[in-house]
Parts: structure tokens; C-alpha cells; sequence
């Protein structure tokens, strides 16, 4: 599981590692600027006192150098021009060696005044001489012992850890507010109105994404309660449709058989009630079959299988099957074009020409003509119109005779056996083809439907 993030904790480091840098700078660059300080007020009390000393061995000799206590950190040393130690105040002059060698003195020697400095690792000291050539030619050399920066710093430790840990403290403190006052406007900003709320400016593209995500969301939910309440409404509608429609055949059903029950019916009359009664039980299998399949349609049940189809085939096999009722209407049927080759369902391409076809012969006059035709569209698409010499449709119904159970003339629907669902079966077959629908109908002169599918030719199919 991953750790979770903390503002604070993240501000609390970044500062605490910004205060302990500028301090540990700061406190590098006094104790480097105290230090030279101190060694140059050193060197000038270095040089007073040598003076005076110097002086003072001219006057008195050795009784002066006798009476200075050793205890003090300075070391007084009485130097021969020739380089013998005359007298020292920390070790007896006849143990040390010949110092006219030494940098200091021999620079004095020969310009009057000299001085050097040497460091001792061991006891990480600096010794600082300066040495003076008095009137007799010998040279007297004050020598004062200094500590080094580093021991500086080590004996500063203490404060310096002691101030460290102050600024630690004072940094969480300062980081605790800090991270509090930037997190308060961002608990501020209203998600429901994000960009009415005052933050910080480089929260603003991330506010207006909130913004607009907000506005999508609701764009969303208005266009889902839309679509919701327009599936409601056609639930209702073809809930009352169906229930409707269901209820004529089944009503003349029930009449035509209770006056045969009843004995109303003269005996050569019971032949005609018969075919009445089968008349109307086929509509309402007809009915009923299709409710199925467009219902199979809507929720993508049908047991299809896609494959390569010859619609001018199609075509073929549903003309002869309604070769019948074309005779009958005196309807002629014409089938033209060359064989056009699409991917999709046999059963709803079937369904689909066949419904087409139908319409025009049962919305035909007698002497009419349906003609179905078959022709390319660019490289990609296939035409198959179905056009009549029927009664038309009105414009003001052409909108809707796509919807299920709409009809424009209810009375002759019923009459030649409509169910109202044969344009919505084609309108499911178009969508699931992916095809395009138009219609172009005038009243008297007749209707043409074409469905343009997209080409998928044989060889393009593995």
C-alpha cells in the first residue's frame, strides 16, 4: 500500500533543509570573517607588544625577561646576531639550537623587523613571531599562540548545535502555518461552482479543468436524463401500442368464435367467420413475430452471423416469394442492377428488403409497379431503392413512419393486414449495417426508400 502523501511534512523538509543550509552559510561565513578579525587584531597587538618588550630588554636585559611569567601563552626569546639563543622564556637557552636560520630572525636581521607563522597539526595551533633587531644587533622574538578556525568551531559546538536545533524548531512551527495557510483556500474552493472560488493563481488551470469536467458531467446527466425519459416515453407508448394492437385481432377473434358458439351463424355462413377467424389469428402471429424481432433488435439478441451477401440475390428470392401477392394486387414487380456484395446478416437483410417490398405492393393501386434497384455508390457503398407508384406519404407524416406501430392511414393499414412495424424493422436493420435510410415520397405519385450500405466486396473478407 502506498504512503500517503502530507503537505506539511513535504513543506516541513523543504524548509528545514532551506533554514539549516542559510544557517550553517551564515555561521561559515562569520566564523571565517571573526577569524580574520582576530588574526589581524592579533598581529597589530603582536607587533605592540614585541615593541615594548624589545624595548624594554634594551634598557634592562635580562633581569626584564626574567621577571615574565611563562603561564601567559606568550613566548619571549633573546637571539644572538650570530644566532645563539641568549635567553628564552619557556625552555632554557643552552637546549636550544642556533635560531639564525629561522625565517623571522633572519629577516630581521637584515631589514630590522621580521615575522612568521607556523601551524601545528597535532595540537591544531598557530604560532605567530615577529621578531625586532635592537641596538646591540641581537634580536628579540615575541611569539603568541593561536587557536585555529577549527578549534574555533569545535569549542563553539555547543552553541552552535544548541542554535541549529532552535532554527529546527522555529522551522517546523513556520512550516506547520505555512502548510496550513496554503491548503486552507484549497479546501475552500467550491467543486460545485470551482471557478467562483478565490485560490491561488497557479491552482487556476486546474480549477477551470474542475470546471470543466463539472460542466461535462452535467451535460452528461441532463443528455442520460434525457435519453432516459425518451425510452420511457417509448416504453409507454409501445406498451399501449402493443396492447392495442393486440387487442383488435384478439377481440374479433373472441366475437367471430362466440357467435358460432352461440349458434347465430347459418351453416354456409360458418365457412366465411372461419377464414375471418384465421384471417385475423395470422395477423396477430404476424404481429407477435415481429414484436420479437424487433424487440431481439433493440437488445442485439438475434442469433446472427455475419457474412458476404449478395443483396441482388436477396432481392431475388423475396420478389418470387411475393410474386403471389403482387399478382393479386395487379402490382408489377422489376428487379434491376448487377449482383452488389455486402458484409452483414442474412436474416435482417432478408427481413429488411422484404418489408420494403411489401409496403410497396400493399401501399400500390391496381396496374402500379415496384421497382427495386440496385446500383454502386462511389467505391464504398452500395444503393438498393425500392420505389413505388403507390398513394405517397404526406410530408407532415414522413418524420414518423419510421416509428414503430406509426401509421399514416390507420383504417387501410388494418385492412391489408399492416402491422405498423415494418419501417422500424428496416430502420434497425439500416443502424445495424451501418447503413444510411432516405425516403422521398409525394402523395399520387408514389414512395422510394433506398438504403445505402457500405461496399465490403468478397475478396476484401478473409
Amino acid at each position: 500500500m502506498r504512503r500517503p502523501l502530507r503537505l506539511s511534512r513535504k513543506v516541513y523538509r523543504s524548509c528545514l533543509l532551506a533554514a539549516l543550509s542559510a544557517a550553517l552559510i551564515c555561521i561559515g561565513i562569520f566564523a571565517g570573517f571573526a577569524y580574520n578579525q582576530v588574526c589581524l587584531e592579533n598581529a597589530r597587538n603582536l607587533r605592540e607588544e614585541a615593541v615594548y618588550i624589545a624595548q624594554a630588554v634594551e634598557l634592562s636585559g635580562v633581569a626584564y625577561l626574567e621577571k615574565l611569567s611563562p603561564e601567559d601563552g606568550s613566548r619571549v626569546t633573546w637571539i644572538a646576531a650570530d644566532g645563539q639563543v641568549l635567553y628564552d622564556t619557556w625552555v632554557p637557552a643552552e637546549a636550544m639550537g642556533n635560531h639564525g636560520g629561522r625565517a623571522e630572525v633572519r629577516q630581521a636581521l637584515e631589514e630590522g623587523s621580521g615575522q612568521s607563522s607556523r601551524y601545528s597539526d597535532t595540537l591544531a595551533e598557530r604560532t605567530n613571531n615577529y621578531a625586532l633587531r635592537i641596538a646591540d644587533g641581537s634580536v628579540v622574538r615575541f611569539s603568541v599562540t593561536q587557536a585555529s578556525n577549527l578549534s574555533l568551531l569545535q569549542s563553539a559546538a555547543l552553541p552552535t548545535l544548541a542554535a541549529l536545533a532552535l532554527v529546527a524548531g522555529l522551522t517546523l512551527l513556520l512550516a506547520a502555518r505555512t502548510a496550513r495557510d496554503m491548503v486552507e483556500p484549497i479546501n475552500r474552493i467550491d467543486l460545485q461552482a470551482p471557478l467562483e472560488s478565490q485560490t491561488y493563481e497557479e491552482l487556476r488551470p486546474l480549477v477551470r479543468r474542475i470546471g470543466t469536467q463539472n460542466q461535462q458531467i452535467r451535460d452528461q446527466m441532463k443528455h442520460l436524463t434525457q435519453e432516459h425519459e425518451e425510452q420511457d416515453r417509448y416504453r409507454r407508448e409501445f406498451t399501449a401500442n402493443v396492447s392495442h394492437e393486440l387487442k383488435t385481432p384478439l377481440t374479433s377473434i373472441s366475437g367471430f368464435a362466440e357467435i358460432i358458439r352461440d349458434g347465430l351463424v347459418r351453416p354456409e355462413d360458418v365457412p366465411r367467420f372461419a377464414g375471418n377467424i384465421h384471417k385475423e389469428a395470422l395477423r396477430l402471429i404476424t404481429l407477435v413475430g415481429d414484436i420479437i424481432k424487433i424487440t431481439q433488435m433493440d437488445d442485439k439478441q438475434l442469433p446472427i452471423q455475419r457474412e458476404q451477401l449478395d443483396l441482388r440475390a436477396l432481392c431475388a428470392d423475396v420478389l418470387e416469394h411475393l410474386q403471389p401477392a403482387a399478382d393479386s394486387a395487379g402490382v408489377k414487380i422489376f428487379l434491376e442492377g448487377e449482383s452488389q456484395w455486402v458484409s452483414g446478416a442474412r436474416q435482417i437483410a432478408d427481413e429488411m428488403i422484404y418489408n420494403l417490398c411489401d409496403n410497396a405492393i400493399k401501399y400500390n393501386r391496381p396496374g402500379g409497379t415496384v421497382c427495386v434497384r440496385l446500383e454502386p455508390r462511389e467505391e464504398e457503398a452500395v444503393a438498393l431503392s425500392v420505389e413505388d407508384t403507390g398513394i405517397g406519404i404526406p410530408q407532415e407524416h414522413q418524420g414518423r413512419v419510421f416509428e414503430r406501430f406509426y401509421r399514416v392511414d390507420k383504417n387501410r393499414s388494418r385492412e391489408i393486414g399492416g402491422t405498423g412495424l415494418g419501417l422500424s424493422i428496416v430502420k434497425h436493420g439500416a443502424l445495424y449495417h451501418g447503413a444510411a435510410l432516405y425516403l422521398d415520397s409525394t402523395p399520387g405519385v408514389g414512395t422510394k426508400i433506398t438504403v445505402v450500405f457500405p461496399r465490403h466486396r468478397p475478396e476484401q473478407t478473409q
